[in-house]
């Protein structure tokens, strides 16, 4: 004989709705090892997150995705409001992003005077970061101290030695004259082989590591700042950089 209690029904939880999907979502949270990405971000899916109830369909949302503001007023682009879109505002299905140069496909915040797009994880980081591998904090810039130089110099990450384009976001050092990108390279990597790997090689379980814990930064960030957001302010400095890159 039963005991009366019925187990929940899935189908039967609450759902809600989001203006970027056109089925129900229910609430859900990840575990360790499901590698779900975010249909809004892009990122990792970390801690408390949304799902479609279509089990075809995997869309997936952060929770702070979910809430992310309709509009805002950003620093790097004072002049006029940035709106939030949920798929790529071109013809194509990516867009570039002009904070850190990657392409996105999902979420966006928009400027379509002036065709200026930004990844809704980049738009929220912040201000100052302290890297393991530097002494000093790195301040935000919306390009790189190089920008508009005569001279015939460009900006070299510090972290991977790339060149960056001078409109690019970048994390810098004054006093040492030290910078990064945004994204890619704004937290540390030990790039140094483990002991039983040959050169080259990368443990698979470090990087699965790393992974997620600049994904839980990241969305952390996110969550963080939200309610933070900064209607004033400008460009954080005009720095001429001591190091100079010639052609």
């Amino acid at each position: 004989m039963g005991s009366g209690k019925t187990r929940a029904n899935p189908t039967n939880r609450p759902t809600v709705r989001h203006p970027s999907h056109d089925h129900p979502l229910r609430v859900f949270k990840s575990q360790e090892g499901d590698e779900i990405i975010c249909s809004g971000c892009e990122l990792e899916l970390i801690g408390q997150a949304y799902k479609c109830t279509k089990s075809e369909c995997s869309y997936f949302l952060h929770k702070s995705c979910f809430n992310l503001p309709g509009e805002t007023l950003h620093k790097s682009h004072p002049n006029h409001p940035l709106t939030l879109v949920h798929s790529p505002p071109y013809d194509q299905s990516i867009f570039s992003c002009d904070a850190c140069g990657e392409h996105g496909s999902g979420f966006a915040y928009h400027c379509s005077k002036c065709q200026y797009d930004v990844h809704v994880g980049c738009a929220f980081v912040p201000e100052t970061v302290k890297r393991e591998d530097h002494e000093h904090p790195l301040t935000l810039l919306y390009n790189t101290p190089c920008k508009g130089s005569e001279d015939g110099v460009t900006f070299i990450c510090d972290v991977c030695e790339e060149d960056m384009q001078e409109n690019l976001w970048v994390y810098y050092c004054k006093e040492c004259d030290y910078g990064t990108h945004v994204r890619s390279c704004a937290t540390y990597e030990d790039t140094a082989p483990k002991k039983g790997e040959e050169k080259g090689e990368t443990s698979s379980a470090a990087s699965e590591m790393k992974s997620e814990m600049d994904a839980k930064m990241e969305m952390a960030m996110m969550q963080a700042q939200l309610d933070a957001i900064d209607a004033a302010g400008s460009y954080v400095g005009s720095w001429e950089p001591r190091r100079r890159y010639y052609w």
